[in-house]
């Protein structure tokens, strides 16, 4: 597919007070709604006001799409509301980059002392940490702040990214070019650094180096996690997938897997390798789950190694069925960790260091993950449709038709 030309970022926004934008207005019914003159946010106190560029499509934006669908995004949109309170619409979206519209008030005092080359000003170009922590709880103040016990996310809580502009904290606002230069960092991998610091977490939290990793799900973050634990040492990497095969197939290969798996009729070709493969330790040092998907999440603890890890990042629309944990963890001594969002904010310097580093190569990588068209806000309809039917992998839209 030909590569679109990417958005001014320097362009200057012909109209302001309102915006263009996608609204999840009913839990209960499918879809967004497209507003052409939604109020325009401002920002408050400690806050920033971004124009957005792009802004990406995650497999959460899906399941809020789907929201008929799924009691569990249900509940989530409305755990914060008041005890008999109804759902109120919010805009949706959490994976963005733009350039600094506005700085609220207390911006400039909280910035005083920083140096210029970090300091965050009015044109610079961002992205933004969009999980809100409180600041206070325990795990705040002993750097977890990205499991807060009061945690909330932009797009699933709050007013989110698809849209004109948005408003973030100035804490949670990361540089990425000064004086709007994308050239270091372009929109369309800007767009979707949330995503990748997904894979950046779970990888690093695996400590792969040395290690036999298989990584179940070849969606874009299974993908991006597969040439991280290439990068980070994986002696040998086993790669699943049960849709898309022959795309997925070849991009895995291209992230230098060692063995890509077809599972669409079951597990037990990915069983058989690796009890031929790794007969010395039955089973693999490290099995990231990526999918979500329930046959995956059994497969993970039959695959793992006796003192093995598993790394849980793709959620399950269900509740696992009679899972036996004395078996498949008490017994073989295997660690399970669960992972959630992003280390705030280590994680951050951590991708955009990978990033930035040519030897890497990542940027290339990603761009092979992420569509070349940009969608615009308009053509949502049409951007839900090529996700669910496995055409795109990941999904770009330029909500301001100023820029194109």
């Amino acid at each position: 597919m030909k590569t679109e030309a990417l958005p001014d970022p320097k362009a200057k926004r012909e109209t302001k007070g309102t915006m263009k934008c996608l609204v999840k207005e009913d839990l209960n019914k499918e879809g967004f709604s497209l507003k052409e003159n939604y109020r325009e946010p401002d920002p408050g106190f400690g806050e920033v006001k971004i124009r957005v560029l792009a802004t990406a499509v995650c497999g959460t934006d899906k399941s809020i799409y789907n929201s008929s669908k799924s009691e569990g995004i249900r509940r989530e949109m409305q755990r914060y509301l008041p005890e008999g309170d109804q759902y109120k619409p919010i805009v949706v979206g959490h994976e963005f980059c733009g350039i600094v519209e506005e700085l609220g008030p207390g911006v400039e005092a909280m910035a005083n002392d920083v140096p210029r080359h970090l300091l965050i000003e009015k044109g610079d170009y961002v992205t933004a940490e969009m999980h809100l922590s409180c600041g206070h709880c325990a795990l705040c103040r002993t750097g977890n702040e990205h499991i807060c016990i009061s945690a909330k996310v932009k797009g699933v809580h709050q007013d989110g990214c698809f849209a004109q502009t948005v408003v973030v904290p100035y804490k949670n606002v990361i540089l990425l070019g000064k004086d709007g230069d994308t050239t270091q960092i372009s929109p369309r991998i800007g767009a979707m650094l949330d995503a990748f610091g997904n894979a950046v977490h779970t990888v690093s939290e695996a400590d792969v180096a040395g290690k036999s990793v298989a990584i179940l799900g070849a969606g874009p973050l299974g993908l991006m996690s597969t040439f991280l634990c290439r990068a980070f040492g994986a002696t040998r990497i086993y790669v699943t997938e049960a849709a898309d095969i022959e795309r997925r197939e070849t991009l895995a290969n291209e992230f230098h897997a060692d063995h890509f798996v077809d599972v669409s009729k079951g597990s037990a070709k990915l069983h058989e390798l690796i009890g031929k493969l790794e007969s010395n330790s039955n089973g693999v040092d490290v099995v990231l789950e990526m999918s979500g998907s329930l046959p995956a999440y059994k497969d993970a603890f039959k695959i793992v190694r006796n003192g093995g890890k598993v790394i849980l990042l793709g959620i399950a629309r269900e509740p696992l069925p009679q899972f036996d944990i004395a078996n498949g963890v008490i017994w073989k001594g295997v660690t399970v960790k669960g992972i959630f969002g992003r280390k705030m904010f280590s994680t951050w310097e951590t991708m955009l260091a990978l990033i930035r580093s040519d030897r890497l190569d990542i940027k290339s990588k990603l761009e092979k993950v992420v569509s070349q068209k940009f969608y615009k806000l308009d053509e949502y309809q049409q951007a839900f449709e090529v996700l669910s039917t496995g055409e795109e992998l990941k999904v770009i839209f330029s909500p301001d038709e100023s820029l194109s």
